[in-house]
């Protein structure tokens, strides 16, 4: 079963993201498979303690890419709201997934989240 969760990035989180070059940068460490180091992210701005918790939240999708339950993840252009697509057996795990998620722990995705079951035609 296919879940899109949309969540809201908390102000914080936002004003990290859109730092300049950091989404370039994300993107391309997560084409290659991995996150961007701390190093480069703070080199481009963002704060050490958020570059660590943001490469960790970078390694946690990469981790469920990898294990083919996350299907796409990001923000949305304003870099205010974003989207997970999961392959998931029910929406109990799709919740797990977003609990799980150090963002969510730390209080940079709002706690008001919404999965909903997407059916898709193509």
């Amino acid at each position: 079963m296919l879940c899109a969760i949309f969540l809201r990035l908390a102000p914080a989180a936002t004003a990290n993201l859109s730092r300049p070059g950091v989404m370039d940068a994300v993107a391309e460490a997560a084409r290659g498979g991995s996150a961007p180091s701390v190093a480069a992210l703070t080199a481009l701005g963002q704060p050490e303690e958020f570059a660590r918790l943001f490469v960790e939240r970078l390694a946690y999708l990469l981790r469920l890419r990898e294990a083919g339950i996350l299907r796409g993840a990001g923000p949305f252009a304003d870099l205010k709201d974003g989207m997970y697509l999961c392959n998931v057996p029910d929406e109990r795990e799709a919740h797990r997934i977003m609990e799980a998620d150090p963002f969510l722990r730390t209080g940079l995705i709002e706690p008001d989240y919404a999965i909903r079951r997407w059916l898709a035609a193509v």
